[in-house]
């Protein structure tokens, strides 16, 4: 093995330390916005571990963007019909316990009465586990342009107030590499070397319990036909845990709580293990193999602060939560899509660096608030406790369990306040609310036909401002023209007539609405506390007439 070192003089964009689910998004969103990034992941491959196993419909509608929700779908559809949870004290039990309701829908979206909450978004949530997407995005990011290198591990950085210099190795060939890069995105882990290199504070209530994740095999695809399931919580004597299915054929994971006081991961043997599952299964004829075995634990904390100079960090580097509410992977691929376009921006001159100064106040409390939820679903042992997965939805006012449902099924219900949200909302940044039109949340979803095409509100901006309206106005127009030509920056006008999606935007005659290249609001004309010059202005960070260098 080589221990050559070489420098390469080339300065690149943006380098993505992490190569799972977040960077390799973060890879897509900046490709999408006109970035070429590079990516290194210290992994020879991809995750080998089925770990998160589904995306809310926020993820999917940005995968949508990518035009990967349908691949991505078709990739996970054998675990589709695994929806709820159950408890018994083996899989038997289990089965007999299933009902149907939820086997007749893809996602718990489409489930009868649901259907209000459905037209919110023109996407629904997904399943597909971790193991079969992060070679989907990989693919995808490699054949639109991106460096990606896999087994290539950051040794170390430094930063300055112009660029991040990273030390890199091969490690197959032993080649280190010197890399300049004006930012760097921090997506390796929830046990982030990049975090601990900066200190990066943390806070939450942290750890919530010790489980083994035992992937294994086992035959099981005749036996839940029909009644397919996701959790089986396991309650026996001497055993208890959390069956989930993969692939509802014959891949399984089973999570079983362990005391470290008194006993350690090493104790749990393969002959162990089969044991046990074989007591689980409760089928003498169905054999098991175990694929292998990771201790971990749910985990609930966020970091205080997702910027540090020109090192952002994302995904589970940012913020740890329990699998309960599938809001991780969502979390990761939504703070890289909120970055994306900010960098791109920043790094084509057409913004002030303090653009990238609100992805943090934008994004961790969003990932803060979604870690916190994700404890509260979680019992003593650090199990999904059902009782407190369902209480915003039942025993609670309609209003209550509507809410309940936006959160669980991944509609944005959170509203961002920062220097690229131009005027007041009606909301904070802690609330729970749908789409409304407001400054700071999701544009309200409606279906359009433009030129014989179906299209959403939110497919108007996908890699540019764009501003809305209710008719055709010329001093709309005009003001788009002048800013155009003074930013360089494209800001189509639209005009939406119809009467729903109005209601729905909080727009009158007259008025307009500027959405962001994320799909956010940025500004509404109802407001008055800007004008559509100044709104701009702000959110670009530019001073009247001040020209943008860096």
């Amino acid at each position: 093995m080589s221990n050559k070192t070489s420098e390469n003089n080339e300065q690149i964009p943006v380098l993505i330390a992490g190569g799972g689910l977040t960077g390799l998004s973060a890879a897509l969103f900046l490709l999408q916005q006109g970035i070429r990034p590079l990516l290194i992941e210290k992994r020879p491959t991809t995750s080998v571990h089925p770990r998160s196993r589904g995306f809310d419909v926020r993820t999917m509608e940005l995968f949508r963007e990518l035009q990967l929700d349908d691949a991505i779908r078709e990739a996970g559809k054998a675990l589709a019909p695994a929806w709820g949870i159950y408890t018994g004290d083996s899989l038997p039990d289990i089965l007999r316990q299933v009902g149907s309701a939820y086997n007749k829908v893809k996602h718990p979206i489409e489930l009868p009465g649901l259907e209000k909450i459905a037209a919110l978004s023109p996407a629904s949530g997904a399943r597909c586990t971790q193991d079969i997407a992060e070679p989907l995005l990989r693919q995808a990011a490699i054949d639109r342009g991106a460096d990606i290198r896999f087994h290539t591990e950051l040794l170390s950085f430094t930063q300055t107030d112009d660029d991040v210099t990273a030390y890199i190795r091969n490690r197959d060939t032993g080649i280190t590499e010197t890399i300049a890069c004006r930012y760097m995105i921090a997506a390796d882990g929830a046990s982030s070397p990049i975090r601990r290199e900066l200190g990066v504070e943390t806070t939450g209530p942290g750890a919530l319990g010790h489980l083994l994740n035992i992937y294994f095999e086992a035959p099981l695809g005749e036996v839940v036909r029909g009644n397919e399931f996701s959790i089986g919580i396991i309650k026996r004597p001497g055993i208890t845990g959390m069956l989930t299915a993969i692939n509802n054929s014959n891949k399984w994971v089973i999570h079983l709580h362990y005391d470290p006081q008194q006993e350690k991961p090493e104790e749990y043997t393969t002959e162990r293990l089969e044991s046990i599952l074989r007591e689980v299964i409760d089928m003498p004829d169905i054999p098991v193999r175990i694929i292998s075995m990771l201790p971990w634990k749910p985990t609930a904390n966020a970091v205080t602060n997702m910027q540090h100079g020109r090192v952002f960090i994302a995904g589970d580097a940012a913020h740890q939560m329990t699998p309960y509410g599938g809001k991780g992977a969502a979390s990761g691929v939504q703070d890289v899509h909120n970055l994306a376009w900010k960098l791109a921006l920043v790094l084509q001159h057409k913004a002030h660096p303090s653009l990238l100064d609100t992805y943090s106040p934008e994004r961790q409390p969003v990932g803060f608030k979604n870690a916190l939820r994700s404890a509260e679903m979680a019992d003593e042992k650090g199990l999904v406790n059902p009782g407190s997965l369902m209480k915003d939805l039942f025993n609670a006012t309609e209003a209550e369990a509507f809410t309940g449902m936006i959160h669980r099924l991944g509609i944005p219900d959170y509203c961002y306040t920062s220097a690229a949200i131009a005027g007041k909302s009606l909301h904070t940044s802690t609330d729970i609310i749908k789409p409304d039109g407001q400054p700071g949340t999701r544009v309200p979803h409606q279906w359009l036909n433009e030129n014989g095409q179906r299209i959403s509100t939110l497919d108007l901006a996908v890699t540019h401002f764009t501003l809305v309206t209710t008719e055709a106005d010329s001093h709309w127009q005009e003001a788009t023209e002048k800013l155009t030509a003074q930013f360089r920056i494209p800001l189509p006008v639209h005009v939406i007539t119809d009467e729903q999606w109005k209601a729905a935007a909080h727009l009158e005659t007259g008025m307009a609405l500027l959405i962001r290249p994320d799909g956010f609001i940025a500004w509404h004309s109802a407001d008055g506390t800007y004008t559509l010059e100044q709104a701009i202005k702000g959110i670009l960070g530019v001073k009247m007439q001040e020209a943008i260098i860096e």
